[in-house]
C-alpha cells in the first residue's frame, strides 16, 4: 500500500511539473507610453526596453472590457524589444533620435491582452478624440519568456502624431 501512495504521488508531482525552460519575467516597471490609435509601450526602469501592445483600432469596436487572445487574431499585436540604452525619446515621436543598437526582437506567441475602458472614455472616442484605456496582459510567452501579469493604468492612445 505505501508503494501505490509514493507512486501515486510521483505521478501526481510529475504532471504538475513546470517547464523549467521557461523563465517568468516583468522587467516592466518604468514609464508607460501611448499614442496613435493604438499603440502603448511599457519600458524598464532605465528605458533600454520595453514591451508594446499594438491593436488594429479599426477592426474593433470599443467596449468596457475586452480580451483578445495573442497568435488568434491580427488584432492585437505584442512585442518586447531591447536596445543598448534608452529608446524613450524615439516613442511616439514625429522626430526619430539617434537609436541605440537593437539587442531583442521578439514577438508574442501567446497569451491575452485585456481592455479596459470607461464609457466616459468610449465616448470620446466616438469622437475622434484621445482617451485613457487600461491594459492588463497576462501569461504573455516569448520563445522561452512569460510575462505572467502586467497592467498599464490609464494609458492615453486614441491620437496620431503629427
Amino acid at each position: 500500500m505505501k508503494n501505490i501512495l509514493i507512486f501515486t504521488s510521483l505521478i501526481l508531482l510529475t504532471a504538475c511539473a513546470v517547464n523549467k525552460n521557461t523563465k517568468s519575467t516583468n522587467p516592466y516597471t518604468g514609464d508607460t507610453v501611448g499614442c496613435g490609435n493604438f499603440i502603448v509601450y511599457k519600458l524598464n526602469e532605465d528605458n533600454s526596453e520595453f514591451v508594446s501592445i499594438v491593436i488594429d483600432a479599426g477592426s474593433v469596436e470599443l467596449e468596457s472590457t475586452q480580451s483578445y487572445g495573442i497568435g488568434k487574431a491580427d488584432i492585437v499585436k505584442v512585442a518586447r524589444k531591447k536596445y543598448a540604452g534608452s529608446i524613450a525619446a524615439s516613442l511616439c515621436n514625429d522626430v526619430m533620435m539617434d537609436k541605440p543598437d537593437e539587442l531583442l526582437d521578439e514577438v508574442a506567441t501567446s497569451g491575452t491582452v485585456e481592455l479596459l475602458v470607461d464609457e466616459s472614455e468610449i465616448e470620446k472616442a466616438k469622437k475622434n478624440e484621445a482617451y485613457k484605456v487600461t491594459v492588463i496582459l497576462r501569461k504573455v510567452a516569448f520563445g522561452d519568456t512569460t510575462i505572467d501579469y502586467v497592467r498599464l493604468e490609464d494609458v492615453m492612445v486614441g491620437w496620431l502624431p503629427g
